[in-house]
């Protein structure tokens, strides 16, 4: 398992004007980062026994994400988006150490919504995750004129 549950709350999730869902928010600290990350299940899905697999497939996408994209750390966050609606994310912290002359690292943050973690990457082009990741990169890159 990629993943310890530290706490799980139910919770109403509204997904729109017309859509709303019970579910239960889940905190998990995943392996072997051990990031603290924050995952909305829904009841039908925790309901058919299939919270364990959503977990462990989200906390596995986000150590992928540790394992080689520039990201350093990760962290679950809740926002508010232009409609008022609450939606998970995780915001990764990119780290760039220039050689030469400029001592120590530079970092910078990127969040990155929970849906875009766990999607499937072939169609969101420049929106995908690790594109993301590697577009905060490129831009520390830049800042140390390398």
């Amino acid at each position: 398992m990629a993943y310890v549950l530290l706490d799980s709350v139910a919770s109403v999730r509204v997904f729109s004007p017309t859509l709303v869902g019970d579910g239960l928010v889940c905190t998990i600290q995943s392996s072997p980062s051990g990031s603290i990350l924050i995952y909305f299940i829904p009841q039908a899905d925790f309901a058919a026994d299939r919270g364990a697999g959503l977990l462990n497939q989200f906390s596995s996408a986000v150590e992928d994400l540790l394992g080689g994209s520039g990201a350093t750390a990760a962290a679950g966050v809740q926002g508010v988006d232009s409609s008022s609606l609450i939606y998970d994310a995780v915001l990764f912290t990119v780290t760039y150490t220039p050689p030469g002359p400029i001592p120590g690292t530079i970092t910078g943050e990127v969040e990155i919504p929970v849906d875009v973690i766990t999607a499937d990457t072939s169609f969101l082009g420049s929106a995908s995750a690790p594109n993301l990741i590697h577009a905060e990169y490129e831009r520390l890159v830049a800042l140390a004129g390398q």
